[in-house]
């Protein structure tokens, strides 16, 4: 069996690699297309696969190292001479309307599941509020959107899966022992300490990498068949050493990546981003089959109309008003202000903050996992479906 699903991953694979052109002119993205794979194969192969089990906590360091590698790649693309100028949209985007699009997720979910606990109803909310820029490659890579407005939406998602980890954890401890005497003091002393060791961490390892890189350049020591590796061993390094001293590996590896594009050689700068990112993409869609494969079993048997207008409300409602009024009074446009709004679409990051939940004995730890996918997968769909109209619509 098993080397029957690797056949048809590497069937999936060829496939996708021979027609990838006509799938973006049908608007079939990367991650919607490996999903779709993934559900098919869930309906005509045999699984007795149930949440929790079959080792699907053990990939979590992998799908962790791949939102890293793609964290740091999207740093490293960043023009931080046009983030300069543009800085308070990310700032409002974070410190705005992210706190709002929690409460927002919070309030909804006791809306809609009265069965939850305040605490385990928050667990959603935080899950579901990191964005993942990957999902809105279109509008990254287009140069008819405004650069402030890429710049703005890659930044935001550089940084908020990092500054939701603290919470996430807390939330995480609360769901666990409701009992447990979390002040606010407790909240920010580990929001401190993830923030400050990631920081330390990146900085001191760029400045320990970059002229190492230069000595290697200089001297010839560097093979271009070993690039793509270069990147990808020093994001693992970053990300397990900062998460070793309880840090945020995500704000590491994406502080560094910005270090990277403004102190690295160019000359080799933009192929040692391209090498690492190709293989990063490659591991991703790996894990969105696995995603759909996941999903083709849990959701179809446990999914329930509250659980779908949850998903929705949270893919739109609650992203794109907090967004709007954190924007009201910067001198954008209301199309500027909209992309940044629709632009939140939930992808690896959530999936890791909800295998971290699967791997705990939470109450209702099933039907937190079955909403928390259940918005993934309708991100995927919704956002990726969107991405080039709106992108295409800058050329008017």
């Amino acid at each position: 069996m098993e080397y029957t699903i690797l056949a048809l991953v590497g069937l999936a694979l060829l496939f996708y690699s021979l027609t990838i052109r006509q799938l973006e002119r049908t608007e079939i993205t990367g991650p919607m297309f490996f999903v779709l794979v993934g559900i098919a194969m869930s309906y005509f192969l045999p699984s007795e696969f149930k949440l929790g089990e079959a080792g699907l906590s053990e990939i979590l360091p992998l799908v962790e190292l791949t939102l890293s590698i793609f964290l740091f790649t999207d740093a490293a693309k960043s023009k931080l001479a046009v983030l300069k100028h543009s800085y308070q949209y990310p700032s409002f985007l974070l410190f705005v309307a992210l706190p709002m699009t929690l409460l927002l997720g919070v309030a909804g979910a006791l809306f809609f599941f009265s069965e939850l606990s305040l605490f385990q109803s928050a667990l959603i909310a935080i899950i579901l509020t990191p964005t993942d820029a990957a999902l809105s490659k279109g509008i990254l890579e287009s140069t008819s959107v405004p650069e402030n407005v890429r710049e703005g939406i890659n930044t935001e998602s550089g940084l908020n899966d990092g500054l939701c980890v603290p919470i996430f954890l807390v939330l995480l401890l609360l769901a666990q022992n409701p009992e447990s005497a979390v002040t606010t003091i407790d909240t920010l002393l580990v929001f401190g300490r993830e923030l400050g060791v990631a920081l330390v961490i990146a900085g001191v390892s760029m400045a320990v990498f970059i002229p190492l890189l230069k000595i290697a350049l200089a001297r010839h020591y560097f093979a271009n068949n070993s690039s793509p590796f270069l990147l990808i061993g020093l994001v693992m390094a970053i990300f397990s050493l900062t998460q070793n001293f309880h840090g945020s590996g995500f704000i590491a590896v994406f502080v560094a990546g910005l270090l990277f594009d403004y102190l690295a050689p160019k000359k080799i700068r933009s192929t040692l981003v391209k090498d690492s990112e190709h293989i990063a993409e490659f591991v991703a869609l790996l894990i969105w089959c696995l995603f759909g494969f996941v999903c083709g079993h849990l959701i179809v048997n446990d999914i329930t109309w509250p659980i779908v207008f949850y998903a929705l409300l949270s893919v739109t409602i609650f992203r794109i008003v907090p967004v709007l009024i954190s924007l009201i009074f910067t001198n954008l446009n209301f199309k500027d202000k909209f992309t940044f709004a629709w632009f939140g679409p939930r992808g690896l990051a959530s999936i890791v903050f909800t295998l971290m939940v699967m791997d705990t004995a939470i109450v209702n730890k099933e039907q937190i996992a079955t909403v928390t996918l259940t918005t993934i997968l309708f991100s995927v769909f919704i956002h990726g479906m969107s991405t080039k109209p709106i992108a295409k619509s800058y050329q008017k």
